[in-house]
């Protein structure tokens, strides 16, 4: 049953320092606020320090009533939700249930809810093919932590991306699965991922090639238990990146 809790019962957040880096098992908040629909923010409390952040900015949304596990990096921002913001920041659902619980605006302004640049055009817009030259290409798909769906509104660009470049470039194509199976810790657990699921993610991606218009026959997949992290991203989402599935396009050399 959700329930409407008054933010007295939330825990003050504490100074934090921009840059910082932390990681936490909370049970999500969402607050209601006054900037139109699907504007709310999402909230949650690191339990071992009593700070309160808002995770609003996470590409995969907390879901009210289920335990997330968050990793993100202290922002400079204003606080317009109640709590210091984290970005970049990922988020993770996970099984265990814990409380409902949604809260009133209560004056924070929040931010209206704006359509992704990266949002994928509707079908009926004409697809074009990338031009020549063509060479080696990575596309990396991001998954949540024990985690093999592929997620709205985030990954399918990047999925379709890869498809026109095989296509136009009628390269080889190789799909990585990966799965953080080394372990972490986020509020005094062990958290690590399955290694099944480094196969069930390159799975999904090769499926979605398929569809997307990929000989299944130039498509090879692979996995990989223990990966690096990508290079070049923050240090707050390092073994977020592990989550993934690399797709690797080697174009045919022979009619270039």
């Amino acid at each position: 049953m959700r329930r409407l809790l008054p933010s007295l019962l939330l825990l003050a957040s504490l100074p934090a320092v921009a840059g910082e880096t932390v990681r936490f098992l909370s049970c999500p908040v969402y607050r209601d606020t006054d900037a139109g629909r699907k504007s709310g923010c999402w909230l949650g409390t690191d339990g071992a320090t009593g700070r309160r952040f808002d995770v609003s900015d996470a590409p995969f949304k907390p879901s009210v009533g289920r335990m997330m596990l968050v990793e993100g990096e202290v922002a400079g921002t204003p606080d317009i939700c109640g709590g210091t913001p984290l970005a970049p920041v990922r988020v993770a659902v996970l099984d265990e249930p814990c409380v409902e619980a949604v809260i009133p605006a209560e004056g924070y302004p929040s931010k209206p809810s704006v359509v992704l640049p990266t949002a994928m055009a509707p079908l009926s817009v004409p697809r074009v093919l990338p031009a020549p030259p063509y060479l080696r290409k990575d596309f990396q798909v991001e998954f949540t932590f024990g985690d093999d769906r592929l997620m709205y509104q985030h990954v399918e660009v990047t999925i379709e991306n890869a498809s026109l470049y095989a296509k136009a470039s009628r390269g080889r194509v190789e799909v990585t699965g990966n799965a953080d199976t080394g372990g972490f810790s986020a509020s005094g657990r062990t958290m690590r991922e399955p290694p099944a699921l480094a196969a069930a993610r390159a799975g999904m991606v090769r499926e979605a090639l398929v569809r997307l218009g990929v000989p299944a026959r130039r498509i090879v997949v692979r996995t990989d238990r223990h990966p690096e992290s990508l290079k070049g991203w923050p240090a707050a989402l390092a073994l977020s990146s592990k989550r993934r599935v690399t797709i690797t396009v080697t174009p045919d050399q022979s009619g270039q």
